[in-house]
């Protein structure tokens, strides 16, 4: 029986339409190494620089380590070290594409919001959207503002090749993500975050809101009132706190009218967890991966341009979505042990995220 050779991935452009192409000596003294030619980019490589490269990566994402720590371990100059990075970060799979290929089963509810990172001197926005189970992020853009238009090309993207099972959404009050649902999802039920809703209320009381004399006491009421409302555990309970807000004289003697009837306007879309068993009441779980992934961000201090900074955020969340979790405590201490990708019914003990984050051509 035949045994067929083992082809070779190009590592510059992950093709496998490659060949031997002889030997080449790095420097007088050392061995020589096999170089290969690929036929579809003409670069010649060595198999020990995939090797280099793809440690590299790990180190840079794993560790925490800067370019220069990445080099000092591998005993590669610094610039050597970011150029493989981001070598491999631009022919890597975008989260959509991760989202595609592996077709994880997700619970439903998503967490969405924007993160800004600062690329050359302007600020653009890094906008994902979190699965509330398993903290998958099923879809993620870099778009240099987060408008209405980008949020609108963020969620039908997420409806229609990626296929999200939409259940409801969760968010903070942007004006720009409300548009974008409103145009794309409006039958997809929405809660605003509590959290989002409570303290800007409490700032915009607390530094904006003209005072009465003498009132100082019913403003203080009024919140603690709102947070009782906010965090109630039924949604009769909460009826009962926003109907004794209403009808309670002495906030309207403060000039507190208008701030109530904003309550009540946005109260339909505070307490819609309360018929949807399973939705979140906060925007924590979406906060809470941004935190995570930020560990890697700021450290950075900023990108060059928007195509390297999108090289990096594509490795970056596909290694955060292999990563597996190992600090959930209390009603999620189940998950530890496990990745976002795994919690999702994605097996993936036998993928080498790295190797599998690159396109194939």
């Amino acid at each position: 029986m035949n045994r067929s050779k083992r082809r070779i991935r190009c590592p510059i452009c992950s093709g496998l339409h490659t060949k031997r192409h002889g030997f080449h000596r790095l420097k007088q003294g050392s061995k020589n190494r096999r170089r290969y030619y690929c036929i579809d980019c003409g670069k010649t490589f060595t198999p020990q620089r995939q090797q280099i490269t793809e440690e590299a990566v790990r180190l840079y994402f794993d560790t925490g380590a800067s370019y220069r720590g990445v080099g000092r371990h591998l005993s590669i100059e610094p610039k050597t070290a970011y150029k493989r990075i981001i070598s491999m970060g631009f022919q890597s799979k975008s989260p959509m594409q991760v989202s595609l290929e592996l077709k994880p089963r997700w619970c439903g509810y998503l967490c969405v919001d924007g993160d800004t990172i600062t690329v050359g001197r302007h600020s653009e926005c890094l906008m994902i959207g979190v699965d509330c189970y398993s903290q998958d992020i099923p879809h993620a853009i870099l778009a240099e503002h987060e408008d209405g238009m980008n949020w609108t090309h963020f969620f039908l993207v997420t409806k229609y090749p990626i296929d999200y099972p939409f259940k409801g959404i969760i968010s903070d009050g942007d004006p720009a993500i409300q548009e974008a649902r409103q145009a794309v999802l409006p039958d997809v039920p929405w809660q605003l975050c509590v959290k989002h809703f409570e303290d800007n209320l409490s700032r915009y009381l607390r530094y904006t809101f003209t005072q009465k004399r003498g009132y100082w006491r019913e403003t203080d009421r009024l919140l603690k009132a709102v947070h009782n409302m906010l965090y109630s555990r039924s949604l009769k309970k909460a009826k009962k706190y926003l109907s004794a807000i209403s009808i309670d004289p002495g906030f309207k003697k403060a000039g507190l009218s208008k701030v109530i009837d904003n309550i009540e306007e946005q109260f339909p879309y505070l307490v819609t967890h309360h018929s949807h068993p399973g939705m979140p009441r906060t925007n924590n779980i979406g906060e809470g991966v941004i935190s995570r992934l930020d560990e890697k961000i700021n450290r950075a201090d900023g990108y060059m341009c928007h195509d390297t900074c999108w090289a990096t955020m594509k490795l970056l969340i596909t290694w955060y979505r292999f990563k597996r979790f190992t600090d959930c405590r209390k009603k999620n201490k189940h998950k530890n042990g496990k990745s976002p990708l795994e919690l999702a019914v994605v097996k993936t003990s036998n993928i080498n995220w790295i190797r599998f984050s690159q396109r194939s051509h």
